[in-house]
């Protein structure tokens, strides 16, 4: 089975991750290993994520508030996250569709913000769904798992 498809519905590991020292070589037969498109789109996830609104001034949009804001108002804190998190990842991950995100509520950490995130890869290569779990700790960094 080839991997060669149209370039525009093809979708790997990102550009810098290719860069790096340490990169394996990557066939354009066989294409990227599914593993590693997946590591690919978890690394991105959490530098999207942990980008405040406004730190990139090529794009204004990438990031997220702050939720510690006072000017927030009274809707649910974890509400307001999901549906902050959902537009950034339809925005700046293209690599994921279908994305469906809950609240997921750890009885170890009450207060604690945890996401389960179920979405499909978008691509006509690669046909697998990924779930990531989601947890922004006590730092205000998203982990993603």
């Amino acid at each position: 089975m080839s991997y060669l498809v149209d370039e525009n519905s093809v979708f790997g590991v990102g550009f810098l991750e290719r860069l790096t020292v340490n990169a394996g070589p990557i066939s354009l037969s066989q294409g990227p290993d599914s593993i590693d498109v997946l590591n690919s789109i978890k690394l991105n996830v959490a530098n999207v994520l942990n980008t405040r609104l406004g730190e990139a001034q090529s794009a204004p949009n990438l990031g997220l508030i702050d939720f510690n804001d006072a000017s927030l108002g009274a809707m649910d804190l974890s509400l307001k996250v999901k549906l902050a998190v959902q537009k950034c990842l339809t925005a700046y991950e293209p690599r994921l569709c279908n994305l469906q995100i809950k609240t997921v509520t750890d009885p170890d950490n009450p207060l604690g913000l945890c996401f389960h995130i179920n979405a499909g890869i978008n691509s006509a290569a690669l046909h697998d769904k990924v779930e990531i779990n989601l947890i922004l700790g006590n730092d205000r960094k998203y982990r993603v798992y």
